[in-house]
């Protein structure tokens, strides 16, 4: 048994070994918190939150080319007036596209293609946010034909009732944009909606 007594020499060479242990634990400390809050940044927007780059100009003025936004899916079901990000399981689309919702699963669309003006179930929409360049809608050839009625007096209506569980959508710039009204876009499935868009990054807009 070592009886020999502790010398103020052995408490000085105690000292750094106490001081090295304690910040290698503030070390070991901060790189767990640091992984800890990285993984759950990434958890959040794995299966949370999203972002995604604006495409074209088919939303113009609201959203313009290569903009960023956070998009998200948790809870959400689409409702009118939501701009939202989806894909199309055709081939011609490969990224996703962001659209407004103009109507759900259920109601009827009447689109005045001669006045510019938007029905739902015969409710005129207070569209704000719509750009038409040169003030009068373009009727394009891609138009779905089946859906477009021609007056007496040459007004020119696209009219069609949105399937269930799909919605149908049209871009911001109504004379730019290939939506709903089109043959490659048509009714929107809800299972291909990948979230509703709730910021945009910069210049930042939060969406309601």
């Amino acid at each position: 048994m070592n009886n020999e007594p502790i010398t103020n020499q052995d408490l000085q060479n105690e000292t750094p070994k106490k001081e090295r242990a304690g910040f290698l634990k503030s070390i070991f400390d901060y790189v767990e918190v640091l992984a800890i809050s990285v993984l759950a940044v990434l958890l959040v927007f794995t299966f949370c939150f999203r972002t995604c780059r604006v495409d074209g100009n088919s939303m113009n003025k609201t959203l313009t080319h290569e903009e960023r936004l956070v998009t998200t899916n948790l809870f959400y079901s689409p409702k009118q007036g939501d701009i939202i990000v989806f894909h199309l399981s055709n081939d011609y689309y490969s990224q996703p596209l962001v659209k407004r919702v103009i109507a759900l699963g259920g109601q009827e669309v009447k689109i005045n293609l001669t006045e510019g003006k938007v029905f739902v179930d015969g409710v005129l929409l207070e569209e704000d946010y719509a750009y038409v360049d040169g003030g009068k809608y373009s009727i394009r050839s891609d138009f779905q034909k089946k859906f477009m009625h021609t007056e007496e007096d040459g007004t020119v209506w696209f009219i069609a009732t949105v399937p269930e569980g799909k919605v149908f959508v049209m871009g911001d710039n109504r004379n730019g944009s290939t939506d709903s009204r089109a043959y490659l876009v048509s009714f929107v499935d809800e299972d291909c909606i990948l979230g509703k868009a709730i910021m945009r990054l910069s210049p930042f807009t939060v969406f309601k």
